[in-house]
């Protein structure tokens, strides 16, 4: 699909009832089964993951040949509230391909039903278990990246910054993709002149509110990663950001402070893109195109 055509049906795209958030997953859920499948080559398993103090369904994409592989841990989009794994499942496949890694992509707990902090604790718990099960998943356990788009971007800096401070695991990588960032500033003062209709101060909201306990939250760098006090010892980091997306700048500004932290950035920003386009890799040639350069910067790290 021609770019112009493809911003063009993304903006028109009908907005997801979020005031009824059943009747927006099954639309959603609708619209993702409904996408035509990337070819991938390996294996793809859907298998539950037993992580105290319950249990986690996760997709693992395993690539043809010789293990034990990278680990790849991924975190699917949808404002903490939406999606599954087979909202990223097309990029997830590109990744996995490319980078010739074991992903793992967590079906997390949704908000309003689970809030802050569950998820993210969720996802750290299933980090470890993919520690702890590195012979079975056929991964080296000291080659573990982590990965997640908009939402799934903040609870994948998230994980990082818990990494840190617990120490249980060393990421080698994170890449975030059109991530979230900063739930403290307005929306108001994000969207500028930008129009999109996923973005409408009522759903950025509307999507704190189910995610949140209590609104004062927004400030706990769990939350908002872009404020917290210190980013040193997090891993390199790729930032995918997009020219219409309004949660851009808080990801060029995160991607400032990694590299004034000393730490190592690759920031791809693609002119005219739309908030999460990576996601649309079978009908889109710059969605591909992004999706394979996260799994060849992944290669590198790899190789040293």
């Amino acid at each position: 699909m021609e770019k112009s055509k493809f911003i063009k049906a993304y903006m028109n795209a009908k907005p997801l009832p979020l005031d009824n958030i059943v009747a927006a997953r099954k639309m959603e859920n609708s619209r993702s089964s409904k996408s035509a499948k990337v070819p991938f080559p390996g294996n793809i398993d859907n298998i539950t993951a037993h992580t105290p103090p319950g249990t986690t369904k996760v997709r693992i994409y395993t690539p043809p040949g010789n293990a034990p592989f990278p680990a790849i841990l991924y975190m699917h989009g949808g404002g903490f509230s939406l999606g599954s794994p087979e909202t990223s499942d097309n990029l997830c496949r590109t990744i996995s391909k490319t980078a010739n890694a074991v992903l793992i992509s967590i079906d997390y707990a949704l908000a309003p039903e689970y809030k802050f902090p569950y998820a993210l604790e969720e996802c750290y718990r299933v980090a470890l278990w993919v520690m702890e099960n590195d012979v079975a998943l056929n991964v080296r356990a000291d080659q573990l990246s982590i990965i997640g788009d908009s939402a799934g971007g903040n609870l994948a800096a998230g994980v990082c910054l818990l990494a840190t401070l617990r120490k249980d695991f060393t990421p080698i990588y994170q890449v975030l993709i059109c991530p979230l960032l900063d739930l403290q500033t307005e929306h108001d003062l994000k969207i500028k002149e930008l129009q999109d209709n996923l973005f409408t101060k009522e759903s950025h909201q509307t999507f704190s509110n189910y995610y949140l306990q209590d609104p004062a939250e927004v400030s706990n760098p769990l939350v908002s990663p872009l404020l917290a006090d210190s980013l040193s010892g997090l891993p390199p980091t790729t930032i995918i950001t997009a020219e219409r997306d309004p949660l851009a700048a808080e990801a060029i500004s995160y991607g400032k402070r990694l590299h004034d932290a000393g730490i190592t950035v690759i920031h791809r920003h693609y002119d005219g893109q739309v908030h999460d386009f990576v996601l649309f890799v079978k009908s889109l040639d710059e969605a591909k195109e992004a999706a394979e350069s996260i799994g060849y910067d992944l290669t590198k790290i790899v190789a040293g």
